[in-house]
């Protein structure tokens, strides 16, 4: 602090309490070391505390200081005084020789105590401390580690006490007079400009200390920078309130600007004064009063102006700020009000579209009730339809029906009302109901309408309108449960024999309370989406409603399937997420076989083809074949000995014995082979998790 490290008394180098014979050698040595380009290394400025540069001009300046005693008591409130040379001359020892720990310690015994417990109370002021509460006062204050609440109220105890006479009179002339509420009051207003100027961060808890403490000045103290911060927040009032009658456009920056730039002000007035004094409760009152009239200056400029900025939220954004200053009743009523009456015209645009569909169709079904009701008395009274003579075209009626309605006169009142922006705040407003409700009655009409053309847009439109989400998703899990929602094996690929219910878990960052509404399409690998028409929205497969706030972290969306058995085919999946009508979200799972299904399946083929290989004959060509020639050799032929013959047969016999022999080897081998292989899958089958 300035007030310390350029103290007078620090650059001539003495004690608070020195004589004028002690100060004028001093002066005169000082200015010496000065000359010669050298620095005194014995006084008492105490170079540990931080950085000294003194020249001529600067000691003749602080000698000047130190003349009038009124000078010189304001300049002594903060520096050092040897007040009891047995202590203090210990401490000041220690501090020239850097050591600030040791000061501390020998001026902090002196002064309070610590019971058992660890609880630290003051020590009553005595002519054996009175000078340790000062100087361990100043020490604190400007210190690095110190404990400023400590100095502070070290000091006020010391300037409370009777004994601070003593100080006064080692400093100014006998004739001097001065009181206690005259040093505590000369004491806090340096203190507070230093803290003011260099560490505003600082001064609330300079304020909450002085609160907390009761001594003499303190009323007239806290009386006189009350109106500082009350005249700079009306100051800054004003110019909010000329910034937005110049300009109504910009009346939002200036109520954020006034919002932003009264907050340190009201803070400091609120730990000053309390929440609940007039003076504080008056001011606050004024500044949301001025916030809120920012407020429903821009929302109608903007409006009247038919802005495609989303002024309706910055309007809010700035009566919610309004909102957390009012203290009174008619102010917060006021306010409450104009929340009030921003919700019902950022959402004009929904009702007003709603109010029209509604008004269509309530038309279109009058009309449908009357024309049915007349083709019924005709059914019942027409003497030709009753004798069957002639009948009624009812495709004559159904077109009666839809050309009830002026659609050309519906479609320019759609055009009028749902342009391109009023899409936008419909899309972006949080009444999710409602808006479910406009998008109910548009595709009502879509199919109704002799000239839908124009409702098609708008609908196409809408959908390509990106939501305002108040969320942002960071990533996504796909989830496999069974019907009471536990987990099921959570594999990639998701194998068919334990899917049962695929789900999402999306991670979010949430910035805001709210009720959303997510969408949710299954899209199988051949393209289409899955649906129930008992539970599913129309277009989609389902849809989850969560209520979030900005501590969620994930959104559970959940599973879709079936309890008894996976619904899911073989190949790559979808799941589209959608927010009123947009795909904010895809993300895709795969499902296959389980390694234990593959093996059933490769068991079942090897257990089919060893029995397709024991009901094989091997070799049944060439065992044929043999077989013929035998019966060709059995024959008579010309000029063919018997022994001839039965040499041929005999060969044959060999041959076809040969052939079986054979047959029944490979036969043989192949049913081995065939076993091994289904033994290899049964044992894999075994050994497999899944």
């Amino acid at each position: 602090m300035n007030v310390i490290l350029n103290n007078p008394y620090r650059t001539v180098g003495l004690l608070v309490g020195s004589t004028a014979r002690e100060q004028t050698r001093q002066i005169n040595r000082l200015k010496k070391f000065i000359e010669a380009d050298e620095e005194p290394q014995d006084d008492f400025s105490f170079p540990v505390l931080g950085g000294l540069h003194r020249t001529l001009d600067n000691v003749e300046e602080a000698t000047s200081k130190l003349n009038l005693d009124s000078d010189k008591i304001n300049t002594a409130l903060f520096w050092f005084w040897n007040g009891n040379p047995i202590t203090d001359e210990a401490a000041f020892d220690a501090l020239k020789g850097g050591d600030i720990e040791t000061a501390n310690e020998i001026w902090d015994k002196l002064i309070a105590r610590t019971d058992e417990e660890g609880k630290r109370f003051w020590k009553p002021v005595t002519e054996k401390n009175y000078s340790a509460f000062h100087n361990c006062s100043i020490l604190n204050i400007i210190r690095t580690n110190g404990n400023l609440h400590y100095g502070i109220v070290a000091n006020l105890y010391f300037l409370e006490s009777d004994l601070v006479q003593k100080f006064v009179s080692s400093v100014a002339d006998e004739t001097h007079k001065t009181d206690k509420k005259e040093l505590q009051l000369s004491f806090l207003n340096q203190l507070y400009s230093e803290i003011e100027a260099n560490t505003k961060s600082s001064l609330p808890k300079f304020l909450e200390i002085l609160n907390k403490q009761e001594f003499i000045a303190k009323q007239d103290f806290m009386k006189g920078i009350v109106q500082k911060p009350i005249e700079q927040i009306e100051q800054k009032i004003e110019a909010s309130k000329s910034k937005r009658k110049s300009s109504k456009s910009d009346a939002a920056n200036a109520g954020q600007e006034l919002f932003t730039t009264t907050a340190s002000d009201l803070s400091q007035l609120k730990s000053i004064v309390g929440a609940n004094d007039l003076k504080y409760t008056s001011v606050a009152d004024k500044v949301a009063n001025e916030i809120l009239q920012c407020s429903i200056d821009f929302f109608n400029e903007s409006n009247e102006k038919d802005s495609s900025s989303d002024y309706a939220e910055t309007a809010m954004r700035l009566a919610k700020q309004a909102e957390t200053l009012a203290i009174g009743k008619l102010t917060k009523d006021r306010i409450k009000d104009g929340i009030e009456t921003l919700e019902e015209m950022k959402d004009m645009a929904l009702s007003q579209a709603i109010q029209l569909l509604e008004t269509v169709k309530e038309a279109y079904e009058t009309n449908e009730r009357e024309i049915r009701a007349e083709v019924k008395q005709m059914e019942e009274t027409d003497i030709q339809i009753i004798l069957g003579n002639r009948s009624i075209n009812w495709s004559a009626v159904e077109d009666n029906i839809k050309n009830s309605i002026n659609w050309e006169e519906v479609n320019k009142l759609l055009v009028a009302i749902l342009p391109d922006n009023n899409l936008k705040k419909i899309k972006e407003s949080d009444k999710s109901e409602e808006k479910k409700e406009f998008l109910k009655l548009a595709n009502w009409l879509k199919e109704k309408s002799k000239m839908a053309s124009t409702i098609n847009a708008i609908i196409d439109k809408y959908k390509k309108i990106p939501p305002k989400l108040p969320f942002k998703i960071l990533s996504s899990t796909i989830t496999n449960t069974n019907k009471t929602h536990n987990p099921l094996p959570a594999t990639n690929p998701l194998y068919k024999k334990h899917t049962r219910y695929v789900g999402l878990k999306i991670d979010v960052e949430c910035n805001e309370n709210s009720s959303i509404t997510i969408y949710k399409k299954y899209i199988n690998p051949s393209g289409k989406y899955s649906s129930n028409d008992n539970i599913s929205p129309k277009g989609y497969t389902s849809s989850t409603t969560a209520i979030i706030s900005p501590f969620t972290k994930a959104i559970d969306l959940l599973g879709w399937g079936n309890s008894d058995s996976c619904v899911f085919e073989i190949g790559k999946h979808r799941i589209e997420l959608y927010i009123d009508e947009y795909l904010i979200y895809a993300t895709e799972f795969i499902i296959d076989l389980a390694p234990s299904e593959k093996l059933e399946i490769e068991l079942h083929k090897a257990v089919s083809k060893l029995t397709e290989i024991r009901n094989s004959e091997f070799f049944k060509s060439d065992l044929e074949k043999a077989e013929i020639e035998m019966n060709e050799i059995e024959k008579f032929q010309l000029f063919r000995s018997s022994s001839t013959k039965q040499f041929q047969i005999s060969e044959q016999e060999r041959k076809i014995s040969i052939i079986k022999q054979k047959a029944e080897t490979e036969k043989k081998q192949q049913l081995e082979k065939q076993n091994k292989i289904i033994e290899k899958l049964k044992s894999d089958l075994q050994d497999t998790v899944y």
